[in-house]
C-alpha cells in the first residue's frame, strides 16, 4: 500500500446542497462533473477547492473511491450510508476486490470511512482497472437513453474498465469520447457537454489497432466478458482476495502444491482457450496485454492484469460465479 501525502491537515469542506445524487453505475468522477455544472463556478479550480479544500487531481476518481470519504461532509445527513452505497455502485471497488492482498480492502474501507488518512490509499488501483484506450468511454445507446430518462447523459463505470469492448446491454462497441484521460486530472468534463447529438451520431469505432479483428470475430465472447465484468462490479467483494482466486486455480490443477505464486505454461493457456476457437490468437492477445510478465514459456498468474483473470474465468467456465463455484 504505497503512501503519499496530499494536504491531510486541510479543513473539512462544508455541506453542498447542490451536490447531485449519483445515477446507477455512474462513475464518481461523473458525479463530481455534474456538481461542477450545478455549482456555476467560474473555473475548475474553484470547484476542486470547494470539494476538497485544494486543487486535487481527479484522475483516480474515475474508477476508485479516492476522496469518497469527503461525501459525508457534502451530505451531512445520512452521509455514511451514501458513502457506503457509492463505494459499491459508483467505483470499481467490487471488481478490484477479487485480486487484493490480505488487509488491502480493510485499509481502503478505513480511508473511505475516515478512520485513516488518504495518504494510505492504494495508488495502483486505477492503473490496474482502467481501460488502456486512454479516453473517457461510453455506449452511445446508453447515453441516449440516459438523456431521455434523466435529461442528461453521464460517464458510467463499466465502459472505463479494462477489457470492456462491448456494451453488455445493447451488444454494440464501446466508443472513445474526444476526451483523453490525461486531460481529466484537473479538469471537469461533464458528459452533457461532451456527448452531444453530433457526438452520439458519430460512427467511428473505439479503436483502430491490431486487435480489432479479434474483437469483431469473437464478438459473443467479448460481450460475455463485459457481462462478467459488470457482474463483478456488483458482486466481486463476495469473492475478495487473490488467495480465493488462486485456490480455484489450484483446484483446476494448474500448479498443485503452490501456496501464493502460481505459474502456467503457454501450452496450458492455449488449452484453456481452445473453446473460443481462436486459442492461438487469444494467447497472443493475453501476452500483449501482459507484456513483461511472460518468460520462458511461463505466465506468472498473480501478476496478470486484473481483467485478464476475468477473461480466463470466461474462457474456462463461462461466468465468474461458475469459476468460483468449482
Amino acid at each position: 500500500m504505497k503512501g503519499y501525502k496530499h494536504n491531510t491537515n486541510r479543513t473539512p469542506p462544508a455541506p453542498l446542497t447542490l451536490f447531485p445524487t449519483p445515477y446507477p453505475g455512474e462513475a464518481f468522477y461523473s458525479v463530481l462533473c455534474r456538481y461542477h455544472v450545478r455549482s456555476g463556478n467560474v473555473n475548475d479550480w474553484c470547484t476542486s477547492n470547494q470539494l476538497f479544500g485544494y486543487n486535487s487531481s481527479l484522475t483516480s476518481t474515475l474508477l476508485t473511491p479516492f476522496h469518497l470519504e469527503l461525501v459525508k461532509y457534502w451530505f451531512p445527513y445520512h452521509g455514511e450510508a451514501v458513502v457506503e452505497k457509492m463505494l459499491h455502485q459508483n467505483t470499481a471497488y467490487n471488481l478490484y476486490a477479487i485480486n487484493t492482498i490480505p488487509g488491502e480492502l480493510e485499509r481502503i474501507r478505513d480511508v473511505v470511512a475516515g478512520r485513516k488518512t488518504t495518504e494510505s490509499f492504494p495508488r495502483w488501483m486505477h492503473p490496474r482497472t482502467v481501460n488502456p484506450a486512454g479516453y473517457l468511454r461510453y455506449c452511445p445507446k446508453c447515453a441516449a437513453e440516459q438523456t431521455k430518462l434523466y435529461g442528461e447523459p453521464y460517464w458510467q463505470v463499466l465502459p472505463q474498465v479494462d477489457e470492456v469492448e462491448y456494451c453488455p446491454l445493447h451488444k454494440i462497441r464501446i466508443r472513445n469520447s474526444p476526451v483523453p484521460l490525461k486531460s481529466i486530472g484537473f479538469h471537469y468534463h461533464p458528459a452533457s457537454s461532451v456527448l452531444t447529438k453530433d457526438e452520439l451520431r458519430h460512427t467511428r469505432n473505439t479503436r483502430t489497432q491490431e486487435w480489432d479483428p479479434l474483437f469483431k470475430k469473437e464478438k459473443a465472447f467479448f460481450i460475455q466478458l463485459a457481462c462478467n465484468i459488470n457482474w463483478l462490479l456488483q458482486n466481486g467483494e463476495t469473492y475478495a482476495g487473490h488467495k480465493t482466486m488462486t485456490t480455484v486455480y489450484q483446484k483446476i490443477s494448474w500448479r498443485k502444491g503452490s501456496f501464493d505464486w502460481f505459474r502456467i505454461s503457454e501450452e496450458s493457456f492455449q488449452e484453456i482457450l481452445s473453446g473460443t476457437g481462436n486459442s492461438s490468437l487469444f494467447s497472443s492477445y493475453l501476452k500483449y496485454k501482459n507484456a513483461g510478465l511472460f518468460s520462458n514459456g511461463i505466465y506468472y498468474i498473480y501478476s496478470l492484469r486484473l481483467c485478464s483473470h476475468v477473461l480466463i474465468m470466461t474462457a474456462l467456465c463461462g461466468t465468474p460465479k461458475a469459476f468460483y463455484d468449482l
